[in-house]
């Protein structure tokens, strides 16, 4: 039977085979996106659900001070909803939050958004965009009206130039790497600004090694030098865009001889990949973590947004802005509403029509006023006195996570919702059980927008039980003791029929019996409409219906190297694993990449008597942790690179929880550290 992967944005269609409790073997249809094909963690690293780290029954204890015994469901979920109501009344709607996965279906993270503003009344509602993508939301939104990518998967093989970014996309999403290598292959250029020879600076026309932190100074000085050399749509922007005079009056410093300078990248390189990308009429720009995780993320975002304007690359075939997504259905959490300023469909909290609209739907007062963002609500701990975590795991995502311990010790009540035993869990007072996505039906919307069917293949083990069956059951029990309405479901289509119901410009159009075939993109209004695949081809989803250009400053990274710390740290993935490990190392993919390797450069390694594979510590102003030195010319003199997968030696005991001023992401890709030999 059919379902969607687990693992990244793609949304690649598999074919699992169980037989005798685990996975024999994984096919693939020939149906978008991935037209058969899989990488490693799609082929190999789906029998996680058999782990023996499994969650198999509710557990609840009255303290930290005692241990966890097992209870009833019945038990459990009377309890946690005692507990939250228990705060509701000390703190208020403001003192509990939410935090759907993007991990879980729509129909889950729908359901849990509802929880936390029909019943508790707090928009304090956020999910693991927060530490990605919430930069690229930020700049898309505020510029175009809308965030996410503007271009379908299929656009690829339109495309004759890719600008890629920050994104290290052969061993994050591999099936796109392929796609766009093998268009490559075909004739179309690549322009890479990394840090990194991955494996995309490998396959590129064009590497720019840039020093971390300094994209943003380049593309300003890309755009300023298509300005001067009047490579421009001066008619797209005439007629699409507004706000121009004022960006083009800020980009005055960003010359190409500073540019230079302050990024490390020849000015001929600078200049080459500003008129490939501004002479290219199919050109379209991609980018991940290493655009976002900056305390200038939005700024670096938007700068990427006003080079497409500027060209004239919004609104049409094989170009585009196309931020790569990273968990399977990050864009859904954020449809669905997992964020405090918005219900779903991106409808502002603060806007009154908005919350009518829901307000009449779900037959409840509505809370104006926006809540807090995920890295806001940690550091409001006490203050916020409950929280209500569903397929998320902050002690190995968060940054600074030494200081994250800290404050969920000092936090009265904490419920984690999950399939496995993870590094948050020892900090719980309830612990539910939750299925998989091989035990469960609903939707994921992947990368480009297409919503997708999850089918269940296997009965839950033990106890668990779906997300949504879980929440359906708090949401009950809350809604009987404040005496509010809330529906209960027969299943995950019901609630679908009112997502639809909800945000129908969107989602009106998409029922479950037309994602039996294949998936549907949004937006599509009605069941006749066969899904947008290029967003703003006419105008923009703006009041003005045109694009605005909005400043974006460069400013150096918040914690340069320094004697006593020298090198620069940069975090992020391998192949064979996946953000905090919790899948992707309970499967088979843990004996191809057991242990943390950090990325030491040659010369580095020489000048500290560093040996490939010796035993090192990576050490910051935050803590410290052992790895071992792979001596490598990936990484440049000077930068050490560690993936963030490996809970025993966590790289984000190290980072930096700096925060971008308008997405409250952390600084996760430049923290200042040395390494130390190991006795």
């Amino acid at each position: 039977m059919r379902t969607t992967c687990p693992y990244c944005g793609v949304g690649c269609q598999v074919e699992p085979e169980v037989q005798g409790g685990r996975i024999v073997r994984v096919l693939a249809p020939d149906i978008p996106p991935n037209h058969g094909a899989l990488c490693v963690k799609g082929r190999f690293g789906l029998d996680f659900p058999f782990s023996k780290k499994r969650l198999l029954y509710p557990m609840v204890r009255e303290s930290r001070n005692v241990p966890f015994r097992r209870a009833t469901w019945e038990e459990a979920l009377d309890f946690a909803a005692e507990k939250l109501l228990e705060a509701l009344r000390r703190k208020g709607p403001e003192g509990l939050a939410v935090f759907p996965s993007a991990k879980t279906t729509n129909e889950e993270v729908y359901l849990a958004q509802k929880l936390a503003r029909a019943l508790l009344g707090t928009h304090n509602v956020d999910h693991c965009s927060r530490l990605c993508h919430s930069s690229s939301t930020a700049a898309l939104s505020r510029s175009l009206g809308g965030a996410s990518m503007t271009n379908p998967l299929e656009d690829i093989w339109k495309t004759d130039l890719f600008l890629v970014v920050g994104s290290n996309t052969t061993e994050t999403h591999p099936v796109i790497a392929a796609m766009i290598k093998k268009r490559v292959r075909q004739g179309a250029r690549m322009v890479v600004v990394d840090p990194r020879y991955t494996g995309m600076a490998e396959a590129a026309t064009l590497w720019l090694r840039v020093r971390p932190g300094t994209d943003l100074f380049l593309l300003n000085a890309m755009a300023r030098y298509i300005l001067e050399a009047g490579l421009w749509d001066r008619a797209y922007v005439e007629a699409r865009t507004e706000g121009f005079a004022e960006w083009q009056a800020s980009l005055e410093e960003y010359t190409l001889e500073r540019a230079e300078a302050i990024t490390g990248v020849e000015r001929e390189k600078i200049a080459l990949a500003a008129r490939l990308y501004a002479t290219t009429e199919r050109a379209g720009a991609y980018w991940a973590m290493g655009v976002t995780q900056h305390t200038k993320g939005t700024a670096t975002a938007q700068a990427l947004v006003n080079l497409a304007l500027l060209t004239g690359k919004v609104g049409k075939e094989g170009a585009g802005l196309n931020p790569l997504r990273g968990q399977n259905n990050v864009q859904g959490a954020g449809d669905m509403g997992a964020l405090p300023d918005v219900y779903p469909g991106y409808l502002k909290v603060a806007e009154e029509a908005a919350r009518k609209r829901f307000e009449a739907l779900w037959g409840v007062p509505l809370n104006p006023k926006p809540g807090l963002r995920m890295t806001e609500v940690f550091e409001a701990i006490p203050e916020v006195e409950a929280i209500y975590l569903i397929g998320e795991d902050p002690v190995t995502s968060e940054p600074h996570q030494d200081h994250l311990k800290a404050k969920l010790s000092s936090l009265p009540f904490l419920i984690v919702q999950d399939i496995l035993e993870n590094e948050t869990t020892p900090f719980a007072h309830v612990v539910f059980p939750a299925a998989s996505f091989l035990e469960k039906e609903g939707t994921f919307t992947n990368t480009d927008r297409r919503v997708q069917r999850v089918r269940r293949l296997l009965d839950p083990p033990g106890e668990a039980r779906p997300d949504w069956w879980i929440t359906q059951e708090l949401g009950r029990r809350l809604a009987q003791a404040l005496g509010r309405p809330w529906r209960v479901y027969p299943g995950p289509e019901g609630i679908w029929e009112e997502v639809r119901q909800a945000i129908p410009e969107l989602m009106g159009g998409i029922t479950y019996a037309r994602l039996e075939e294949e998936g549907v993109r949004w937006p599509c209004p009605h069941e006749d409409h066969p899904g947008e695949a290029v967003l703003f081809r006419e105008r923009f989803n703006t009041p003005s219906g045109r694009a605005r250009f909005f400043p974006a400053p460069y400013a150096p990274p918040a914690e340069p190297p320094s004697e006593d710390y020298p090198f620069t740290l940069s975090t992020g993935r391998v192949l064979f694993h996946w953000h905090g490990g919790t899948l992707s190392r309970n499967s088979r993919l843990q004996e191809a990449y057991p242990e943390l390797k950090v990325e030491v450069n040659p010369k580095d390694a020489a000048r500290l008597g560093l040996q490939d594979g010796e035993p090192i510590y990576v050490v910051s102003r935050r803590g410290r942790i052992r790895a071992k030195a792979w001596v490598t010319e990936r990484t440049p003199e000077g930068v050490v690179y560690a993936p963030f997968h490996f809970a025993e030696a966590p790289a984000n005991r190290l980072t930096l929880d700096a925060l971008d001023p308008i997405s409250r992401i952390p600084e996760y890709k430049v923290s200042a550290v040395r390494l130390e030999k190991v006795d």
